[in-house]
């Protein structure tokens, strides 16, 4: 079976591997069809990145007239990085636009003038930018204080982000200018079967067994996010996971899920950000910009993940000091939360 967890490209092969979303495909599409710009929310691992290169390989098949530039704003923490990063990958040369000189409005003209001239070239076609995986920070910087300044720019957004770091940004004055918003929760039990179906190899009465043993099994809590789904159905295609141990390996996923429910909401965010990331440090810059917190609320509510024994930790020499801790979500085959523990009750956010 094929069940790596990375996200699908916009090539046929990958296309072939795209099932579900039907509904969440149709209001993308309704929406860059009529205009408007279009924000997709969801959990780590639950497919934003796959449906949005879905949308565009399935628009340059059907030949609309409309051009995607895909941006990575992973590592992008103010509007100036966004910008830059979006500058960049309107460049066919691919001259980085990263000058920490440029305010944030000298990049705005910039893209003005680069969205400009593509189309002057191309009038009658639309220009679509899909911007993956915004941060909160740059959000609210681009989408929010220069709202009015992007509204003259003649293009078209198609933007990510995850369920943590849109509460952040998708309020006035940014929520006015996406007028869509597309909110992916679990898969159907049919989607879910079509996914692993979909990478079975053709033939294989044992896979076949194992996707209805497994979608059968499943409640929302595994079919929670398409990556959740693969992960649990490697584990059970590592070994001889049969019988009981599948069952032993889908309860884990149910406990865990369970135990990350009665989490308060700031360690329920930083569970799916740890989930997404893997092993991380309370002060990775990847995490704290994803968050948008500092090192000690990091820490603060961490404690909470580890009451819970939700947390995997373990500690790396880095040369210079005390070994740095660096903690992971526990992986759900095999999860038991404890019984005795009480959640404990951080600080306000």
């Amino acid at each position: 079976m094929l069940l790596s967890g990375r996200p699908l490209l916009d090539n046929a092969a990958d296309q072939a591997l795209f099932v579900g979303r039907d509904a969440a495909m149709a209001q993308v599409q309704r929406s860059l069809g009529s205009g408007l710009n279009c924000v997709v929310v969801g959990s780590p691992g639950s497919g934003k990145t796959s449906l949005v290169r879905a949308v565009m390989y399935r628009s340059h098949q059907a030949g609309d007239p409309l051009r995607f530039r895909f941006v990575r704003a992973t590592a992008a923490h103010t509007a100036a990085d966004l910008l830059a990063a979006i500058l960049a990958a309107l460049r066919s040369s691919g001259e980085s636009a990263m000058a920490p000189q440029r305010s944030a409005l000298l990049l705005l003209d910039e893209l003005a003038r680069e969205i400009g001239e593509v189309r002057a070239a191309e009038p009658d076609v639309g220009v679509v930018l899909v911007v993956e995986d915004v941060a909160a920070a740059a959000a609210s910087g681009v989408f929010g204080a220069l709202r009015d300044e992007l509204w003259e720019i003649d293009a078209r957004w198609l933007v990510t982000t995850s369920t943590a770091q849109v509460g952040g940004w998708f309020r006035p004055p940014a929520d006015v200018f996406f007028e869509t918003r597309v909110d992916l929760g679990p898969l159907s039990a049919q989607e879910a079967a079509e996914l692993l179906c979909g990478r079975m190899d053709s033939g294989d009465p044992a896979g076949a067994e194992a996707v209805t043993e497994l979608v059968t099994a499943a409640s929302d809590a595994a079919r929670e996010t398409p990556r959740r789904l693969l992960e649990l159905a490697r584990d059970l295609a590592a070994g001889a996971a049969v019988g009981g141990a599948r069952l032993n390996a889908l309860a884990g996923l149910e406990a865990r899920a369970a135990a990350v429910g009665e989490l308060s909401r700031p360690a329920r965010m930083l569970a799916q950000e740890l989930e997404a990331l893997g092993w991380s440090s309370a002060s990775d810059e990847r995490l704290l910009a994803r968050m948008g917190w500092t090192r000690p609320r990091v820490i603060q509510v961490m404690a909470e993940l580890e009451d819970r024994g939700l947390v995997d930790m373990r500690e790396e020499n880095t040369g210079r000091g005390r070994p740095r801790k660096l903690y992971r979500l526990k992986p759900p085959t095999g999860f038991e939360a404890p019984t005795s523990d009480v959640p404990t009750e951080p600080g306000p956010t």
